[in-house]
């Protein structure tokens, strides 16, 4: 039998998933700014199905395997594959706000400033609610995209150690004394 790798898969899954982040971000961008509801609808979305991906490269580790895998191996391919999603979500988006669509934090402000006068709220409740989008350059500055990183990933690796959590399993102990030749 082969050695199998301890970081090709994640490297393969992470950079799938990075590919298929991108996708999403740009659709997201594209297509649901116009209300921050679906904005945020389509965020959730994208979000869950990135930690779907995280799930699927824990199960692959595992079948790589045979089926058997402790905690740590398949958390190792899950955090690579966390890390280099994560990277390629930060540099889309400094491509993104910086070259393709700089203006996109004011236009988005505009639509969320005429969807919450559609729902006739009063002037203190929209002020109240625009008060985020203050800051909101600041915060795809190159600096605030390298903390935000750092976020992103320890808040991965939690949803990537429950993930391996639930999917390790041991080797039963009766096969790993028939497996191994003794040594005298």
């Amino acid at each position: 039998m082969t050695p199998v790798s301890k970081y090709r898969l994640g490297i393969r899954y992470g950079i799938i998933a990075g590919l298929l982040y991108i996708i999403l971000l740009f659709c997201r961008y594209k297509f649901f700014a116009s209300s921050p509801l679906s904005f945020g609808l389509f965020a959730v979305t994208s979000y869950l199905i990135i930690l779907m991906m995280y799930l699927f490269t824990g199960i692959a580790r595992k079948k790589e395997l045979g089926g058997y895998a402790d905690f740590r191996e398949i958390f190792t391919s899950i955090f690579i594959a966390i890390l280099i999603t994560e990277l390629v979500y930060i540099g889309f988006n400094l491509v993104y706000f910086k070259f393709v669509d700089p203006s996109f934090w004011q236009n988005f402000k505009t639509n969320t400033l005429i969807f919450l006068q559609t729902k006739h709220l009063t002037d203190e409740q929209i002020e109240q609610q625009m008060k985020s989008f203050k800051d909101m350059d600041k915060q795809t500055t190159p600096v605030n995209l390298i903390k935000g990183y750092g976020y992103s990933v320890i808040i991965d690796c939690v949803f990537g150690l429950i993930f391996a959590i639930i999917l390790r399993k041991a080797k039963p102990a009766i096969e790993e004394i028939s497996a191994e030749p003794r040594q005298l």
